[in-house]
């Protein structure tokens, strides 16, 4: 008997103990138009109760779900984990209190596939806009529509903010791994999608795919201590952030070299091992005073948030 085709999309999400938000995802899945995909949860050492949950579903078998546990080590890891698992030819990751409109996963396809062909491999994927639970979008739209550029050219350039949600190629996804994966912890996404922008565009749509939910108990809350207690993942995104080759402007750049000396101190990285990082010497010691004071109101934030 011959082994079933692979689908065409992998549904990726990292799980972290909310169940009613993922009871939520899991209904928008249920509604999709397009139908030709799996949904990979990696659990990310929940209890047993998302586990249960999920295996539900499992054996449910309305849509094909693959269910993986790990040992709690971050979302960065879990979402390499299930790269790893997806069997898609595409692959998009969505939070467990995120939710898709009903043809998210149809309209991202079919902008993809009107592309010409031989301009394909020279694109991640296609990227749509997401709202807010009232409707209201998530930051700004895109300057035209379709609109190609990559990522570092869409933020910095173009000055286009706010969360945006798309379908990448599983392969280009594999290419960049999130590293520090070793580090319990968490690292900046744009990390990696800074160096898919150096080899990648994306195709933009002012289509909406994605309602977002910002939890208190999210990691979008919770940003600023994640970043300190990550600081080694962090301060290797404003290292490499500060070398991009796009046209940043000079504030951009001296905010991006005192936040790596900001994150480096943090990361116990001294004055030394800082120097040889980076690419300019006199941009990083412009900018390490502002770095070093910030460093030290962090660390009395710290102080008084754990009460000493």
């Amino acid at each position: 008997m011959s082994e079933p085709s692979p689908p065409t999309i992998t549904v990726l999400t990292p799980a972290y103990r909310r169940t009613d938000p993922l009871e939520r995802l899991y209904e928008s899945l249920l509604a999709q138009t397009y139908r030709d995909f799996e949904w990979v949860v990696v659990d990310d050492g929940s209890g047993e109760e998302v586990g249960r949950l999920v295996e539900s579903w499992v054996a449910a078998g309305e849509i094909d779900v693959v269910y993986r546990w790990q040992e709690n080590r971050g979302k960065h890891v879990a979402v390499n984990r299930g790269v790893e698992l997806a069997r898609g030819e595409f692959t998009t990751i969505i939070d467990d209190d995120d939710r898709f409109v009903e043809n998210a996963l149809e309209r991202l396809l079919h902008h993809w596939r009107e592309m010409p062909e031989e301009e394909r491999q020279g694109f991640s994927g296609v990227i749509g806009l997401c709202v807010f639970e009232d409707g209201t979008l998530v930051g700004d739209r895109f300057p035209s529509d379709p609109f190609d550029c990559d990522p570092v050219e869409l933020a910095y350039v173009y000055k286009v903010a706010g969360d945006k949600h798309g379908l990448l190629r599983t392969e280009v996804l594999r290419e960049f791994p999130y590293p520090f994966e070793t580090m319990r912890g968490f690292v900046v996404d744009a990390l990696v999608w800074n160096r898919m922008a150096l080899k990648y565009r994306e195709r933009h749509v002012n289509e909406v795919v994605t309602v977002k939910d910002y939890r208190a108990d999210g990691i979008t809350a919770r940003e600023r201590s994640l970043l300190i207690r990550s600081a080694p993942a962090t301060s290797q995104f404003f290292l490499e952030e500060s070398q991009l080759p796009h046209p940043l402007t000079l504030r951009k750049r001296a905010r991006s070299y005192a936040n790596y000396a900001r994150y480096s101190l943090h990361a116990g990285r001294g004055l030394v091992e800082q120097s040889r990082a980076v690419r300019s010497k006199v941009a990083w010691a412009a900018a390490l005073p502002v770095g070093a004071a910030v460093y030290a109101a962090d660390r009395v934030r710290l102080a008084r948030a754990n009460g000493r």
